[in-house]
This record gives structure tokens, C-alpha cells and sequence, in this order.
């Protein structure tokens, strides 16, 4: 089936606005038959139409995907319903809104999908971050308004990240659990406060898996590492805390950096609903965590 290049339009005005821009862009990464393949740098963008609310922190993003314009459509509104995107009335706040601008050379006018975009030509917070990624950079640019000054460039951000999802070899095999995303799309956007709560608390490359159960944490050969743990938990919040971190991307189903669900410590692959002990400490502390995955595509 043929792959299709989508360039999409992303908003976010409410709450940890990179929370859920980063969330979004992660959570379409792993839709079936497609992929992220380019990120633009993000902008703080004016409101338009209702004036009363908080700038927007706007990006865009080029996916492959053999996902049909529809498809793709649902999904893509299923992640904005996930998000906690509500629907109150036209041009309001909302915690993350996706479209739709250009799918390959496909041109639709029906009642729920107008593709091209009908009112990207209108739109610098959609036109500027287009222009870091399209290929067609001639056209974006004859016809961003260049007088209009509300869109600016973001400095960088801090972000705690799981040195393991970064390259680094870190993973209780001594191997790294790399991540195309942060690797080649994010690593110049922001800057990575790397942690590996378990080497950090003490424990060797490489070193026996370990599983939480309730507040213990016991490797696969019946040993407690808890305390081991909890250091290392302790570090990777003193790491956020000094650097004013207030989003982290850590590697799923881990002991210490899962978020929401955890291997059940059983060693059987199992999965149970729980966090990680260091996520546990950072979550106390308000500060907003991403589940990022090692590359399985």
C-alpha cells in the first residue's frame, strides 16, 4: 500500500503546553502504518478569533502513513480526545488541537475534511513552523505575511529524559533503548537533562531486571533493591528540581521511570497498572512525564 507524506498543524494554550504537544506527536508515532518523520521548531503564536485566552505554543509535523485521509482524520481526533480536548465553542482554549493541512497531492472538500486546509494561507502560526519542515519551501514562503509579528520562535526548554531513550547504554542489558523521535527530531528542539535512576542509586551496567511489587522492588534472582531505588529516585528529582524541569520523558514499564503501567514482578511480562518509583517522586512535584518507548519500527 502506498505511503502518503501529511504535514500537520499542532496548538496547545492550556496547562503544560509541551506536555501536550510532545504527547500528541509521541502518541502519532505509534498509530498502525505510520510515522513521524519531521519536527518544527516551536512558536508562541497569538490567539486568533477569541482574544480572551493564553497564547498558543504551535508546531508542525511531517508523517508518513498509508492511514486514508478518514483514517487518519478519526485517529487524530481520538489523540486530541485522550489529551482531555474539549469542544466548547469555535476558536476556544484547548489543551491540544491537530490538523490536517496538506496529505500528499489529495485535494477533498466534504463537510468534515477540507484538505488542503481551507485557512492555512491566513495563518502564520500554521505557515512558519510548515516552513522549517515542507519541501516546497518557495510557495510557504511567498505567502507568510511578513508584517504579521505574532508568531515567535521559543527558546529551549529543559527536559528530563531516561539517558537510556537518548543513546546512552544504560538499560539493565548494558544496551541502550534508543528512540528515533528524540534522536534525530527532538535533541536540537530542547535541551536533555539526562537521568538513569537505577546506575544513579548505585546499581552496575549491566545489571539483573528487576520488577516492582507494591513498595518493593526485587531483582530476578530474589534480591531487594529498593533502597537502591529510591536513591537513585531521589537523584533524578534532584536533577528536575535544580534545572526548573516541568516535563520528563522516561521509558515505559520501567520500575523506576514507568508511568501508569508496570511490569507486574512476576518476570512473566505481565503488565499491572503503577509508576515507577522515580516517576512516583516526580509526579508529587508536579511535573508532567511522558511515556516514551524504545523504537520498534
Amino acid at each position: 500500500m502506498k505511503w502518503n507524506r501529511v504535514y500537520l498543524s499542532m496548538g496547545s494554550n492550556i496547562g503544560n503546553k509541551y506536555y501536550y504537544l510532545l504527547g500528541g506527536i509521541f502518541t502519532i508515532s505509534q498509530l498502525k502504518k505510520t510515522k513521524v518523520t519531521a519536527i518544527s521548531k516551536f512558536y508562541s503564536t497569538d490567539p486568533v478569533g477569541y482574544l480572551e485566552q493564553d497564547k498558543f505554543l504551535n508546531c508542525a509535523i511531517e508523517i508518513k502513513t498509508q492511514l486514508l485521509p478518514y483514517e487518519l482524520l478519526r485517529e487524530l481526533q481520538k489523540i486530541e480526545l485522550k489529551l482531555k480536548r474539549v469542544r466548547k465553542f469555535r476558536w476556544g482554549p484547548r489543551t491540544l488541537d491537530v490538523d490536517i493541512i496538506f496529505y500528499d497531492n489529495i485535494r477533498l472538500n466534504n463537510k468534515d475534511l477540507v484538505i488542503p486546509h481551507p485557512r492555512y494561507k491566513e495563518r502564520n502560526f500554521v505557515l512558519i513552523p510548515l516552513l522549517d519542515i515542507i519541501r516546497d519551501k518557495k510557495y510557504i514562503r511567498s505567502i507568510i505575511i511578513y508584517s504579521d509579528k505574532s508568531v515567535r520562535i521559543e527558546k529551549k526548554v529543559k527536559l528530563l529524559i531516561s539517558s537510556c531513550l537518548n543513546g546512552k547504554k544504560t538499560s539493565y542489558k548494558g544496551s541502550a533503548n534508543n528512540n528515533y523521535i528524540v534522536a534525530k527530531l527532538l535533541k536540537d528542539r530542547f535541551e536533555f537533562i539526562e537521568t538513569c535512576p537505577e546506575v544513579e542509586g548505585g546499581l552496575s551496567i549491566p545489571r539483573l531486571p528487576a520488577e516492582r511489587n507494591g513498595d518493593k522492588i526485587i531483582n530476578i534472582g530474589g534480591i531487594d533493591v529498593t533502597d537502591k531505588f529510591q536513591l537513585g529516585a531521589e537523584k533524578a528529582l534532584e536533577k528536575a528540581l535544580k534545572n526548573n524541569v516541568k516535563l520528563a520523558l522516561l521509558k515505559g514499564k520501567s520500575p523506576s521511570c514507568g508511568i501508569d503501567t508496570i511490569y507486574d514482578g512476576t518476570f512473566k511480562k505481565n503488565i499491572i497498572p503503577g509508576n515507577g518509583m522515580a516517576t512516583d517522586k516526580l509526579l508529587l512535584k508536579r511535573i508532567k512525564i511522558i511515556e516514551v518507548n524504545k523504537d520498534e519500527q
